[in-house]
């Protein structure tokens, strides 16, 4: 396969990890604070309800952590050439696309810390 032919469909992490929609700002902090978490996806049932990257300090553990939804997190669809995802990925810091179908989250492309592999995949070029 050629890397033009190559999309997101063959990188993406197929059942990455959710959180329900109605999660708390509190359970959505102790989330985001293991170093590997680097986006909440956040969902009822299979409809991707947004991406959650960061939450103000001032924010009260009871809120609704979907009210810290992140609109400039990049989604993508399946179909995607790999090398589009690529140039949406380069000024992103946390590595991270959300790959849907409609309103479903179908998955998520998650460049590794070396830049150069996808998590869960071999090499990216």
């Amino acid at each position: 396969m050629t890397n033009s032919a190559i999309t997101v469909s063959d990188v993406m992490l197929r059942r990455p990890k959710t959180l329900p929609a109605d999660v708390t700002v509190a359970d959505a902090r102790a989330a985001l604070e293991r170093a590997s978490v680097k986006m909440l996806l956040l969902v009822d049932g299979r409809r991707f309800r947004g991406a959650v990257t960061a939450i103000r300090d001032d924010a009260s553990p009871q809120d609704a952590a979907v009210g810290y939804i992140d609109g400039s997190a990049p989604v993508v669809s399946e179909g995607t050439p790999l090398s589009e995802a690529l140039e949406r990925l380069e000024h992103r810091p946390n590595g991270r696309l959300v790959v849907v179908d409609g309103d479903d989250l179908v998955g998520l492309v998650c460049l590794a810390k070396d830049g150069v592999t996808f998590c869960g995949s071999g090499p990216s070029r």
